[in-house]
């Protein structure tokens, strides 16, 4: 079957209430800035009754990154009689023969067409039999073809792909994104944008390498966002320090507290980054319990600090949960690629309390004293 629509589906975006339009027409425009990015042509991006159609498109495209969407179907679409219903069946019958067995799905939009849903599935089931030999099986068939009739056409698909779902991307404002060469941000990033954030994002350099992965990080970020740039903000890691890392590591005292230093500048200048921007809070990949600066004491030591929100919807996952994100939107293979990392203390401290960690600061020289 030569398709020439593609219905798509939404999940949540459907409960909203007042603002449901403007939602829909975000998403609407989502999906025409991701198929100009793709070079994919395409005639009209019209929503109605629940559904979004793009009509006159030829081509199949990975519109599953399109965030906002829960799924989407190549269909043929056809005039609302059980005639065409039959023609645009018959495209599909090789697919039927292979299959064996199958099933007639309706679903009617508009309850004024002259034949019920169950009435339109038993006469086009009827000719798909005896036209294929294929036996009819209404559970747990080897095909599914499905019809959806609306108000003035009507389609034929059988297939369903799964998007992400979630919120229109950008729809929620903006954050700055702590983003290292790991796997654990690019996800949390990921995940934020999936609920309508606009990352930006601030990436702490050891390196030209480290650089260089980020980089790539953020063009695979980039399959998410509709065909929008995603800004990228490089710090030199040793700016962090004023140069003073190597001295600091060194010091028998301050020493073990480097990690949660270190996280603490990071929040601190992305903060900054977040005020000069407009961004209204900050992401970070932290899980509990992972390394020893994300223990529930020493996140609480430097995590209050920048004076805004942290988001870190990694909080609750493990390792194996994060791996298997990062393998599906692609950053996986990506974040294990070798790169110069900052090397941690031999003894970092797993558990701080505030007036001890606020003494560390002020004698490592690093605490501007302002609070922020």
């Amino acid at each position: 079957m030569i398709a020439n629509t593609l219905i798509v589906r939404y999940g949540e975006i459907g409960l909203k209430g007042r603002n449901r339009s403007h939602f829909e027409n975000q998403l609407c425009s989502d999906i025409r800035g991701f198929l100009k990015n793709e070079g994919v042509p395409f005639k009209t991006v019209d929503r109605t009754h629940g559904r979004i159609y793009v009509r006159g498109i030829s081509s199949e495209t990975a519109l599953e990154r399109v965030l906002g969407i829960r799924s989407f179907s190549p269909a043929l679409e056809v005039p609302r009689n059980i005639k065409d219903l039959e023609a645009a069946a018959a495209h599909l019958y090789p697919l039927v023969r292979e299959a064996g067995s199958f099933r007639v799905s309706c679903q009617r939009t508009d309850k004024e067409f002259p034949l019920t849903s169950m009435e339109v599935e038993r006469r086009l089931g009827e000719r798909v039999r005896l036209d294929t030999g294929a036996v009819v099986k209404l559970n747990a068939p080897g095909f599914n073809l499905e019809v959806e009739i609306g108000r003035d056409t009507a389609f034929v698909f059988f297939r369903r792909i799964s998007g992400f779902g979630g919120m229109p991307y950008g729809s929620a404002g903006k954050l700055v994104s702590l983003i290292s060469s790991g796997i654990d941000s690019p996800v949390a990033t990921f995940l934020m944008m999936k609920r309508g954030v606009e990352p930006i994002l601030m990436h702490f350099s050891m390196g030209n390498d480290e650089r260089e992965k980020v980089e790539h990080l953020r063009r695979q970020l980039e399959q998410f966002s509709a065909g929008r740039r995603i800004r990228l903000e490089v710090v030199e890691h040793g700016d962090l320090f004023n140069g003073r890392f190597d001295i600091l590591h060194r010091n028998r005292r301050i020493g073990p507290y480097l990690c949660i230093i270190c996280k603490y500048l990071m929040h601190r200048h992305a903060g900054e980054l977040a005020r000069r921007t407009g961004a209204l809070g900050i992401i970070t990949g932290d899980s509990l319990a992972q390394v020893a600066s994300q223990t529930l004491s020493n996140l609480a030591a430097y995590r209050t600090r920048s004076g805004l929100p942290v988001y870190s919807p990694l909080i609750g996952l493990d390792k194996v949960e994060i791996i298997d994100l990062a393998r599906r939107i692609g950053t996986y293979d990506l974040s294990i690629v070798k790169s110069k990392g900052c090397t941690p203390p031999s003894n970092p401290r797993t558990h701080v309390d505030p007036e001890t960690f606020q003494s560390i600061l002020e004698e490592s020289g690093l605490e501007r004293g302002d609070g922020s």
